[in-house]
């Protein structure tokens, strides 16, 4: 499913053709009011491809066309440059080709407190037009048009329409910014021809200079056009019914490119837009596996690693393996390496189904931080592996995206990792994600347990849900509910509810210990409750003769816990030993030491305690 975004806003009137025209060429698309997308910016990034409608009024004199660029830029900014970036296509039409310019992301962009360097106007004969035109392809790096190699018939119906550019022209003829130009109309027959030199009114209806009916940016993936191709995407809707074979007027194989660019998402960097041709797939690329689409994965995901990279990583991305600068071990007095390597697990079917890429990431990284911390270390790096049945650039850079975000706010450099892409081991839209961390830690600050006694109080961090445990559990259960489906007692869709990541407890534990040692007390052990539940992990860390007892009534288990249990049927016993009900870290500490925590830690919960025996009790 390849998802359009149709932007509707004040004065906007062609949004409903425009979502038609993208759903017959393919796509599958969402008419979104801007307001919407204010309130949830990032939601712009769940689509493919952004269309800017038509609308307004004549000239523009309301200003209607700079107010929705600004409120775009102000607003949606960010994730606006972060869509044109990754390659996804936008096409702006009649006033939606004016908020691209007055946006700078067509022909030049706009410098802090100074006007933009072009604009849409008023007609050279200061009128409304409305009537048919031809348009002749010109030699471009436009996505829009490839594939074209004869002139086109589009309505026009636009009140302002002269393109004015504080620059030459030529410049932009030259740089292949020009991709469609008003030709005569007479004696056309659509038919192969060749565009004029000059072409006057009525057939270049708004007297722009150079016939310029269309402008798209140097990459390609952005097109501003004057005409209106949704308007024409049947042959009922042609005075002379003429169109294309099977019925279909020439504005629907603008709509048709934009989809089959969208479903590729790839620059295209092998292919001749001037000239139509291909040079060709490779036999790996035919075999399912697109060293293209991993090059543009890559080149978008670099930013996010570096930013996590500082001056003691001496190879870093592009090396065959990271090398980080080991210097800060010479100051620990008996430095130990601490390493973890996990799995999201089958929560990366649920992000899959959703469409939601910015989370998972955290998932692995903060899962792989708790393991480190449970036995006193501190991350130093990660390496992350993801695999996919077929690659999808924008995806991909997503999760390795939210990787680095993770690594970054665990102050933890992302060293590098591995982007598979495995057509018969993965279901297609699967994927696995999974990772490495190594941590530092002085020997003698090595949490192991050993000194747990009879008497010590087991104190329970919350946890945001889940985490990444028990999704296969919770994937039955939920099997026949949407991601959008919303349960009263969730008062949060299902999607929210389970992709919620997996909490790190870095600066929690961070901060408890730092506490307690200025008070000459220290933490006994630790266990990260993941796979295995309480007693799976609880017991991995008590010495001999030692019990954990947990009280189970001393918290609310959260409300996603009871709902997966009643619905699915799950025995007390069972949710317990699977799940972490509400608890993700559990810190065994003295009496006295568990009164100082709860004085730096408010939120920590007396869960249960140590008495003499054998395992962990549930009581």
């Amino acid at each position: 499913m390849i998802r359009a975004l149709v932007l509707r806003a004040p004065g906007i009137n062609c949004d409903r053709e425009t979502a038609h025209a993208c759903q017959l060429a393919g796509f599958t698309a969402d008419l979104v009011h801007i307001n919407q997308l204010i309130k949830d910016p990032e939601r712009l990034l769940d689509y493919r491809f952004l269309a800017l409608p038509g609308g307004f009024s004549y000239g523009d004199d309301l200003g209607a066309g700079t107010l929705l660029a600004r409120k775009l830029m102000i607003y949606l900014g960010e994730q606006l440059r972060r869509f044109i970036e990754e390659g996804r296509p936008v096409l702006g039409v009649c006033n939606g080709f004016q908020v691209l310019v007055k946006s700078g992301l067509l022909a030049g962009t706009i410098e802090e407190g100074k006007r933009a360097p072009a604009t849409l106007t008023e007609n050279a004969l200061a009128q409304f037009e409305c009537r048919w035109i031809a348009l002749t392809p010109q030699p471009s790096a436009c996505i829009f048009t490839r594939g074209l190699e004869y002139p086109i018939e589009l309505p026009v119906a636009h009140g302002e329409g002269q393109f004015v550019f504080k620059g030459n022209i030529a410049e932009l003829q030259t740089k292949g910014q020009v991709p469609l130009v008003y030709a005569s109309r007479a004696g056309y027959s659509g038919h192969p021809g060749a565009a004029e030199q000059s072409v006057v009114y009525p057939d270049n209806p708004n007297g722009s200079p150079g016939n310029i009916a269309a402008i798209c940016n140097q990459e390609g993936n952005v097109l501003g056009l004057m005409p209106h191709p949704e308007r024409y995407v049947q042959a009922f809707q042609h005075p002379q019914r003429r169109a294309l074979s099977g019925g279909e007027g020439d504005g629907l194989l603008i709509f048709k490119n934009a989809y089959t660019y969208a479903s590729e998402l790839t620059l295209n960097h092998k292919r001749s837009y001037a000239t139509g041709k291909s040079t060709g797939t490779s036999a790996y690329a035919a075999s399912g596996v697109n060293i293209d689409a991993a090059d543009l994965a890559k080149r978008m995901m670099q930013k996010a690693v570096q930013e996590t990279q500082g001056s003691d990583v001496l190879a870093g991305v592009g090396a065959f393996a990271g090398i980080l600068d080991a210097q800060k071990i010479q100051k620990m007095r008996r430095p130990a390496l601490a390493a973890s390597t996990d799995g999201v697990g089958t929560k990366t079917l649920l992000a899959a189904q959703a469409g939601r890429f910015d989370t998972i990431g955290h998932d692995i990284v903060n899962h792989c931080v708790n393991d480190l911390l449970v036995q006193g270390g501190q991350p130093l790096f990660f390496m992350d592996y993801l695999a996919v049945s077929k690659l999808d650039p924008v995806p991909a850079a997503r999760i390795v995206k939210s990787v680095a975000e993770a690594c970054k706010e665990a102050g933890c450099t992302l060293l590098g990792g591995e982007t598979a892409e495995m057509p018969d081991v993965y279901m297609p839209g699967a994927f696995d994600l999974a990772g490495t961390i190594v941590g530092l830690v002085e020997q003698e600050e090595i949490i192991n347990g050993s000194t747990i006694c009879a008497g010590d109080v087991l104190l329970g961090l919350p946890s945001s849900g889940l985490h990444t445990n028990g999704y296969s559990l919770a994937r039955h259960v939920f099997a026949s509910f949407p991601p959008d489906a919303i349960f009263p007692e969730l008062g949060e869709s299902l999607a929210d509810a389970l992709l919620r990541p997996h909490r790190s407890y870095l600066r929690e534990i961070t901060l408890l210990r730092e506490y307690l040692a200025d008070r000459g007390r220290f933490i006994k052990g630790m266990a990260h409750i993941t796979g295995g539940g309480f007693e799976g992990n609880i017991s991995r860390i008590l010495p001999a003769g030692t019990q954990a007892v947990i009280e189970t009534g001393a918290w609310e288990v959260p409300a996603i816990f009871k709902l997966l249990a009643r619905l699915g049927h799950v025995e007390r016993e069972e949710q317990y030993r699977t799940l972490n009900m509400g608890i993700g870290m559990v810190i065994a500490l003295s009496p006295k030491g568990a009164l100082d925590a709860r004085c730096v830690l408010p939120e920590l919960l007396s869960v249960g305690y140590i008495t003499e025996g054998e395992g962990v009790v549930l009581r």
